[in-house]
């Protein structure tokens, strides 16, 4: 994810490019590769899931800290969210529509329990918001690094 989110910035403008960043930010993914090497069974298309969320999250944190940052928009962390957020719940639905909509059954919300549901819908609530002070705070570079 590191790299991902360093060649998006340097893609967008965000940050100049730099061997010396790629190199050291590189070190970090060659370790979790060396520490989960033995661990994976590879599926294709878990994979490819995989790369497309990566791409989407870095991608997604490019933008954030543009409009946090950047001289022309210089927007305030919680306006940004007011904006992005109905735009990420649209797309989530979307796919939901599309892959689980069609095989899910109230038995499998009833087995995961409402108060579940509405519990992981807080968290992620606030894991956005407190992702976008983060990045508002600090690089999104520095962000998936720590």
């Amino acid at each position: 994810m590191p790299v991902a989110v360093l060649l998006i910035s340097w893609v967008m403008g965000i940050a100049p490019p730099s061997l010396k960043t790629l190199g050291n930010v590189s070190f970090i993914v060659i370790g979790v590769v060396i520490a989960s090497y033995g661990e994976i069974e590879f599926v294709l298309t878990g994979f490819l899931y995989q790369v497309g969320a990566i791409i989407t999250e870095g991608t997604r944190l490019v933008m954030v800290q543009r409009l946090l940052s950047s001289a022309e928009y210089k927007m305030d962390p919680l306006v940004s969210l007011y904006y992005f957020a109905p735009v990420c719940a649209v797309m989530n639905g979307i796919t939901a529509l599309v892959l689980e909509i069609p095989s899910m059954t109230m038995k499998n919300i009833y087995d995961v329990g409402i108060l579940m549901l509405i519990a992981n819908a807080m968290v992620a609530f606030l894991l956005n918001v407190s992702v976008v002070f983060l990045v508002g705070l600090i690089s999104e570079s520095c962000y998936r690094v720590c």
